[in-house]
């Protein structure tokens, strides 16, 4: 629910208990995990050996912690025992610590008043074989956890408005779905696209495999976007410049003085067809890719011997990723061939066929039309030459292990998706977002955050992440449009929490936070000091770590709660107080 420094407005909950100068009471809660942690770990053993830590009034073992049951349990404890401060001794902060924070908040305790050890990866997983030890290590850790918690303070957010509108880069079919999917909510979208139309690859997709006419969707779906109210369609148009954060982003259009307001930042620019080098591409017109196959079957057909070669530039030194989308075009051209002409010879030539989903189906379908399928070695690609006035294929057949001379009318290429990699890293780095090995961009986190950016209120769709289908491609673009409609519905967004802070006594305006970050969040200020914009701040720690003077700290990860943790991890106790002498703990 948070992205780090900006949390997004959450519902109404009791006013926040004030414990400011407050005694240490401590609540553990030690999961089982299921089997996951109580398999290896005593978790009964770390219980009570909890409650024999200093501050700790209540530690309890559950089954699931995360369950809707404990997670009502924390809240009456909370206010049964007076408890300032949670401790939760389970998986990975990342996937549930979110959640207890919003759990303290509902219970009106200060959510930065909670720490989460993980005695699951950490612990039972990395020691499955050896449970004694691996119990006396989920002590150690949950006694640091008791002793970073001892110099936890609370922490209050700001606010910022939102400005209730989003840049869509990239006017493909994701690009449009995207916009008018926010659209349809009633939020403003600009829509940029650097051609002088919109569709993009879908232009050159008649039908999909299952036989959906493409070109009738590509057009109701343009008719929808260009009359639409709320979206505002730029062609010929690119992204010179983006400034701001989460809520309130600034964008200048390329040769033009206008600037657009803005709340998120869609990236949907796309990826396109690999121009294929060798096999007589560009040599011979009866080489072609199924791309061009499928224009000219539009109009149609006459070929009595076709050879289709898969893994064209993917899965290669160049790009190891699959293209994904061949196979399957690959096995749609052929069927739509047998359709026009059913006395046509296909050879299909494959590496490793990969007829994503229900479509093998129509891989089945082909070979019943009778498409045949002849496997290549991975290091033998099929060599394509000119006999005369034919074409001549030998290809080394692996089922019989023999080398075989095709003589096809026409060869088909099934070429590679090719990210474009220098637009990709020029908008990679005004954005602050990463770019994947392969040049495509790379989302937060495959399975908990699979369309957003780390950088906070810009999101990904369509082949700008990865070849796709188009049906998957749309899915991905209204999935994203729903990640986006979470910031623009609110009225304001709360910034702070987990972020950096410059002490202005310390701070030598030496600039080197301001190198350090990629985020651009520190600036200089009116009174020439560094000062850290917490809308922007993603928590990474970077500037902390750089600071030669040590004027920044970064909040709920200070050099006093670090100390304290890792002291009381070494330690075999942790006192009932934490004394602090010079940001050293004693």
């Amino acid at each position: 629910e948070s992205a780090r420094g900006t949390e997004i407005q959450k519902k109404e909950r009791p006013e926040e208990r004030d414990i400011a100068g407050a005694t240490p009471r401590i609540g553990i809660f030690i999961c089982h995990c299921g089997t996951n942690i109580a398999s290896v770990v005593d978790v009964e053993e770390v219980a009570a050996y909890a409650r024999t830590l200093g501050g700790v009034v209540v530690a309890k073992n559950t089954l699931y912690t995360c369950s809707q049951d404990t997670q009502q349990l924390i809240k009456d404890l909370i206010h049964e025992k007076d408890l300032n401060r949670v401790i939760v001794a389970s998986c990975t902060p990342r996937t549930h610590e979110p959640l207890f924070r919003e759990t303290l908040r509902e219970a009106g305790l200060n959510e930065y008043m909670f720490e989460m050890v993980n005695i699951r990866e950490q612990c039972s997983w990395v020691h499955q074989q050896r449970s004694e030890e691996a119990t006396a290590k989920a002590k150690s850790l949950v006694r640091g956890g008791v002793g970073k918690s001892h110099m936890l303070e609370p922490i209050k957010l700001s606010r910022v408005d939102v400005t209730r509108a989003a840049l869509v880069i990239g006017g493909g079919i994701s690009g449009m779905m995207a916009a008018l999917s926010l659209a349809r909510q009633g939020f403003k979208s600009y829509l940029v696209e650097k051609t002088d139309r919109l569709g993009g690859n879908l232009h050159h997709l008649t039908h999909s495999l299952e036989g959906y006419d493409w070109q009738g969707y590509l057009a109701r779906r343009t008719k929808e976007v260009t009359s639409h109210p709320e979206i505002e369609v730029l062609l010929d148009t690119e992204v010179d410049e983006v400034a701001g954060f989460v809520g309130n982003f600034t964008t200048r259009i390329k040769g033009s003085e206008r600037e657009l307001k803005h709340g998120v930042v869609i990236v949907a620019t796309g990826a396109d067809q690999w121009s294929p080098e060798g096999f007589r591409y560009g040599e011979d017109e009866q080489v072609v890719t199924q791309r061009d196959l499928e224009k000219e079957l539009q109009n149609g057909f006459s070929a009595k011997r076709v050879v289709m070669i898969q893994c064209v530039g993917s899965r290669c030194e160049e790009r190891e990723y699959c293209s994904r989308v061949c196979c399957g075009e690959a096995v749609k051209n052929a069927l739509t061939i047998k359709e026009k002409s059913p006395d046509t010879e296909i050879t299909i030539l494959y590496r490793d066929l990969r007829t994503y989903e229900f479509r093998e189906l129509y891989y089945r379908k082909a070979r019943e039309r009778g498409v045949r399928f002849i496997h290549f070695p991975d290091d033998r690609y099929p060599d394509i030459t000119r006999n005369g006035s034919g074409l001549k294929c030998l290809v080394h057949d692996d089922m019989i292990a023999e080398d075989i001379t095709l003589e096809p009318d026409l060869v088909v290429l099934s070429a590679a998706i090719d990210p474009p990699l220098e637009a990709n890293q020029h908008l990679g780095a005004m954005l602050k977002v990463p770019l994947d090995k392969d040049g495509f961009f790379m989302e937060a986190h495959v399975k908990l955050q699979p369309v957003d950016f780390a950088n906070a209120g810009v999101f990904l769709c369509g082949m700008a992440h990865s070849p796709k289908y188009t049906e998957e491609n749309v899915s991905q673009a209204l999935a994203t449009a729903g990640r986006a409609a979470r910031v623009l519905s609110r009225d304001y967004l709360e910034v702070g929490g987990a972020v950096a802070a410059v002490d202005p006594e310390k701070c030598a305006s030496c600039l080197t936070c301001v190198r350090e970050c990629a985020y651009n969040a520190p600036f200089i200020n009116a009174e020439g000091k560094a000062e850290i914009e917490a809308a922007k701040c993603q928590g990474c720690g970077n500037c902390a770590a750089a600071c030669p003077a040590k004027a920044i700290q970064l909040s709920t990860f200070t050099d006093a709660q670090e100390t304290a943790l890792f002291k009381s991890i070494l330690s075999e106790e942790t006192s009932s107080a934490v004394e602090v002498v010079e940001d050293r703990v004693v």
